[in-house]
């Protein structure tokens, strides 16, 4: 993320997906609710948290292949980007525990899923069933779960 200015006021500029036409999501109630809101930086600026979802989004590999910019790279998957705590913490100008925090919560929400482990980071966009790419493919997601429907006790 990188800090500019306009006017007085500081303006962050976040990663926005650029490999798309369209995106299909599968989305809770809850998720909904949750992307709606904002979450506060160390510098007390509120961000919407749909923004740093879709800073994440943008990330998103379309098809299979080694992750760049990574002292251990990982294969990926279309779907999956692998990450930094430390790295979006400080895109993100806040701590690596509410970085950590936010990504739980997306998880625990259903829009990623987290794996680590001692080389890296790799979530997966569980909530993208496909996306159409820039040249009009339909593309699958193989890292889509389908959401459960609510079941009464």
């Amino acid at each position: 993320m990188m800090e500019t200015t306009a006017g007085n006021k500081k303006q962050y500029a976040f990663w926005k997906p650029e490999k798309f036409r369209s995106i299909r999501f599968h989305l809770t109630v809850e998720a909904i609710g949750w992307l709606c809101g904002t979450t506060i930086d160390d510098n007390g600026k509120e961000i919407s948290n749909f923004i740093l979802f879709n800073d994440l989004l943008a990330r998103m590999t379309v098809a299979a292949g080694e992750s760049k910019g990574f002292r251990r790279p990982q294969h990926l998957t279309a779907g999956q980007f692998q990450y930094s705590e430390i790295a979006l913490a400080a895109e993100w100008n806040m701590g690596r525990k509410k970085t950590r925090n936010l990504l739980e919560t997306m998880e625990r929400m259903g829009l990623l899923t987290v794996r680590h482990s001692r080389t890296a980071s790799v979530a997966a966009f569980a909530c993208v069933d496909g996306w159409t790419d820039d040249g009009g493919n339909d593309m699958d997601n193989p890292s889509y779960h389908s959401i459960s429907p609510y079941q009464a006790d």
